[in-house]
C-alpha cells in the first residue's frame, strides 16, 4: 500500500475509479473498526478497512506482498514471494480493465441513447419550422386578402362619396 496503513477517502475513491462522494458514502457505512481520524483530524480507513472495501467492490487496489521465512544463516532472512505478487498484479490489472471495459460499454450505450433521443429532437425542430413557415405563408396571405379588401373598401367609399355629391339635378342628368 505504498508504505502506508492508512488512505484519505479521496486516495481510496482514486484507486478504486469511483467519485469522492461515492466512496464517502461506503466509508461511512463502514464499521467504527476500519476508520480512524489522522493528525489533521481527516478521515482514513486503515488496511482491514481498504480490504473491507475491496471485497465490497469486488476489486483487488493493494496486492500485498507475502513474505516468507526463511532460516539458516545469521536470522531470519525475508523474501518476498514474486509469483504470487505478481499474479495479484495480473488479477489486479485484469479486474481493472474488465471495470474500464464494461464502463466504456455503459458510456458507449449512453452515447447510442442520447443520438438517437438528439434525431427524435432534429425531427421534432423539423416539424416545428414547418409549422413556422406555414403559420407565415397564412399570416402573409391574411395580410395580403387585408389590404386588398381595404383598397377596394375605399374605392367603393370614394364611388360613393362621388355619387351623393351630386344634387338631385345633376344626378338626373349626370351633371355635377
Amino acid at each position: 500500500m505504498d508504505g502506508m496503513e492508512t488512505k484519505t477517502v479521496s486516495e481510496l475513491a482514486e484507486l478504486f475509479g469511483v467519485t469522492r462522494q461515492a466512496m464517502n458514502k461506503r466509508v461511512k457505512s463502514l464499521d467504527a473498526q476500519f476508520v480512524e481520524k489522522n493528525e489533521k483530524n481527516v478521515t482514513v480507513v486503515n488496511s482491514q478497512g481498504i480490504h473491507e472495501l475491496e471485497h465490497l467492490y469486488g476489486k483487488v487496489v493493494t496486492a500485498k506482498a507475502e513474505v516468507l521465512e526463511e532460516s539458516g544463516k545469521k536470522g531470519v532472512e525475508l523474501a518476498v514471494k514474486t509469483e504470487d505478487a505478481a499474479s495479484a498484479a495480473y488479477e489486479m490489472i485484469g479486474a481493472l480493465m474488465k471495470d474500464k471495459n464494461a464502463e466504456i460499454e455503459r458510456l458507449n450505450t449512453q452515447l447510442l441513447s442520447k443520438d438517437q433521443q438528439l434525431t427524435v429532437k432534429d425531427e421534432q425542430i423539423a416539424q416545428k419550422d414547418a409549422q413556422i413557415k406555414k403559420q407565415q405563408e397564412l399570416m402573409e396571405k391574411a395580410l395580403t386578402d387585408q389590404n386588398q379588401f381595404f383598397v377596394e373598401l375605399q374605392e367603393q367609399i370614394k364611388a360613393t362619396d362621388a355619387t351623393e355629391t351630386k344634387g338631385f339635378w345633376g344626378r338626373l342628368f349626370n351633371k355635377k
